[in-house]
C-alpha cells in the first residue's frame, strides 16, 4: 500500500466527504493521513466522528488504514501533503438567493445557478478571492502536491487556480459525464435485449416491434433501465467541451458504435411520448415522462450527445429552455433555494443522527473515481478518466488557455490530457461563447477591472436577453448584495 498525505479543503462537507470517506476506506491501495480543515470546524470535528464511526464498524469491508484529524489552521493542514481536495460553498447558501432569484424580476431564470448565467458569475465573485488564497497556500507549503477540485464553478475555479500559482499541478473533477455513460449503458442494455431479428427492428426506430418484444419478456419501454446491466465503465466515450457543457462525438460498447443505436431510441422515445405528453397531463407528469429531453433535443439538433444534466445544460443555451419559469414540460426543474436550504438542513440532521449510538455506520463505495485517480498518481496503475485542465491543445477549436473538459491519462506522477479532436463548427461556436467568457471574467479579476466584469457578465447569453443597461443594473444589484463578500474594488463605482 500506498501511504500518502490527503487535506480536504471543505472538510466538513455534508456530501462530497462522506463519498471519499467510503471509497478511501473500501479502497485497497493507498492508506495514510487525512486531514479535514474548514472554517466551520464544528462541521469538520462531525465529520471525523462519522469517519472514526465508519472504520471502527466496518473492519470487515475496510480495506486500509486511515487516520483522520481535524485541522483549524490551513498552513498547518496543508504542510507536507500529497493531494489536496477542494470543495467548498462560498459563503453560505443565503447567497444562493442572490445568485437565483434576484435576476428572476429581470424575466431571468435559472434552472441551477452555479456554472454560467447571471447566478454562476455572481458564484463566481464570491468564489475567486478563496481560490487565489488557495493556490497561494499550496504554494507554500506543499507546492508539490496534486490538486483536485470539486466546487462550482468548476472552470472559473481551475482557472483561477492556474492564473495565481501557474506551477500548480491541479485539475477540476466532475460526474456528470457518468451520468450520460449510464444512460448510454441502459439503452445500449434494451438493445442488447433484442433477438437480432429485433435490433434491425430498433436501429430503424420500429417502436410498436421494440415495446412487443419487452412486453413478451416482462419489461417496459417506459423504463429505459428495465434490461441487460452494462457497466458504465465498459461505456467508452470521447469528451469534448467545457465542464457542464460537455459533448460526445464517439461512444462505443465493445464493437458496437452506439451513435445510432442512441439516435434510435430518441426517435422511439418521441414517438412513445406523443400521447403521453398530452396539454391535460400535469406539468409534474411530463417532467417525469420527459426526462432527458434537453439531451435528446441538442442530439436532434447537433447530432453530438451532450453529456452534463439537462439543469445543467439548459442553462448554457437559455434561449432555448429558460425564456420563462414554465420548464417542466421540458424534462427538468428550476431549483429554488429555499429548497437547497431544506436539503442542507437534511443533510447536516443526518450526520448528526449517524453519529448517535443508534445508528450504524455503513460503508457505499461512491461510483466517483476521485480515489481511483490519486491511486494512479501514485502509480498504482494507470487509469484513464475525464478531467477539467487548461487547454494547451487538447480542444483544438475551443479557446486556447481555459479550463476545458476532455479525458485523460493519469499515471505515475502525471496526467496527460488526451486530444479530443475538434468539435463541429456548430458546437463548438456555442461552447467557446462561455469558454471565452470564463476565461475574460477570470482575466478581468485579477486586474482588479470592475468594467471588465459587468461586460462579460453582460455577454453570457442569459444576461444578453435583456440588455447590456439592465444587464449592468442587474450585475450592481447583485455586487451590492453580495457586497460582505466580496474584494473592496467591486465596491467602488469604477
Amino acid at each position: 500500500m500506498k501511504k500518502i498525505t490527503i487535506t480536504y479543503i471543505g472538510g466538513g462537507s455534508k456530501d462530497w466527504a462522506h463519498k471519499y470517506f467510503a471509497d478511501l476506506l473500501t479502497g485497497d491501495k493507498l492508506c495514510g493521513d487525512l486531514r479535514l480543515y474548514d472554517i466551520d470546524t464544528k462541521a469538520a470535528e462531525r465529520n471525523r466522528k462519522y469517519f472514526d464511526k465508519l472504520k471502527k464498524q466496518n473492519t470487515g469491508k475496510s480495506n486500509s488504514e486511515w487516520n483522520c484529524s481535524v485541522f483549524s489552521d490551513i498552513d498547518r493542514a496543508l504542510t507536507g501533503a500529497d493531494f489536496v481536495l477542494i470543495s467548498i460553498l462560498p459563503y453560505s447558501l443565503k447567497y444562493m438567493k442572490v445568485d437565483v432569484h434576484y435576476p428572476e424580476k429581470y424575466g431571468i431564470w435559472q434552472s441551477v445557478g452555479d456554472t454560467v448565467g447571471p447566478g454562476g458569475y455572481s458564484r463566481a465573485l464570491r468564489t475567486i478571492s478563496y481560490f487565489k488564497g488557495f493556490a497561494d497556500k499550496i504554494r507554500a507549503n506543499c507546492p508539490d502536491a496534486w490538486v483536485i477540485n470539486y466546487t462550482n464553478p468548476l472552470a472559473m475555479c481551475v482557472n483561477t487556480l492556474y492564473k495565481e500559482f501557474p506551477e500548480i499541478k491541479a485539475f477540476g473533477c466532475c460526474h456528470e459525464v457518468f451520468g450520460l455513460q449510464e444512460l448510454l449503458a441502459a439503452i445500449t442494455g434494451m438493445y442488447l435485449e433484442m433477438p437480432d431479428a429485433i435490433k434491425k427492428e430498433f436501429l430503424s426506430a420500429n417502436l410498436t416491434a421494440v415495446k412487443k418484444e419487452l412486453e413478451a419478456k416482462g419489461k417496459n419501454f417506459n423504463n429505459k433501465y428495465c434490461c441487460k446491466k452494462i457497466d458504465r465503465h465498459d461505456i467508452h466515450v470521447n469528451v469534448q467541451g467545457i465542464n457542464h457543457f460537455t459533448w460526445i462525438d464517439q461512444a462505443t460498447y465493445k464493437d458496437i458504435d452506439l451513435f445510432p443505436v442512441y439516435g434510435a431510441y430518441i426517435k422511439m422515445f418521441r414517438e412513445n411520448n406523443k400521447n403521453r405528453l398530452d396539454h391535460l397531463v400535469p406539468a409534474l407528469v411530463k417532467r417525469k415522462r420527459n426526462a432527458e429531453n434537453v439531451k435528446f433535443e441538442l442530439f436532434e439538433k447537433y447530432n453530438r450527445m451532450a453529456a452534463a444534466g439537462d439543469r445543467h445544460l439548459a442553462e448554457f443555451v437559455p434561449d432555448m429552455y429558460l425564456t420563462d419559469k414554465h420548464v417542466l414540460h421540458y424534462g427538468f426543474e428550476l431549483t429554488p433555494v429555499w429548497g437547497r436550504i431544506a436539503y442542507n438542513r437534511i443533510l447536516k440532521t443526518k450526520i448528526i443522527l449517524r453519529n448517535t449510538p443508534f445508528f450504524k455506520a455503513r460503508l457505499r463505495k461512491s461510483g466517483e473515481e476521485g480515489v481511483l485517480q490519486i491511486a494512479a498518481l501514485c502509480g498504482l496503475g494507470d487509469l484513464i478518466s475525464n478531467v477539467n485542465l487548461p487547454n494547451t491543445g487538447q480542444a483544438g477549436n475551443l479557446v486556447m488557455g481555459t479550463a476545458v473538459e476532455t479525458n485523460a491519462r493519469f499515471s505515475d506522477n502525471a496526467i496527460e490530457a488526451i486530444p479530443a479532436g475538434k468539435m463541429t463548427d456548430d458546437t463548438a461556436a456555442i461552447v467557446n461563447v462561455h469558454a471565452k467568457n470564463q476565461k475574460d471574467f477570470i482575466d478581468a479579476f485579477f486586474r482588479q477591472d470592475k468594467k471588465g466584469l459587468c461586460d462579460v457578465f453582460c455577454n453570457d447569453p442569459a444576461v444578453m436577453r435583456i440588455g447590456k443597461i439592465k444587464g449592468a443594473k442587474l450585475f450592481e444589484e447583485m455586487i451590492i448584495a453580495n457586497k460582505d463578500c466580496l474584494d473592496s474594488f467591486l465596491l467602488t463605482n469604477k
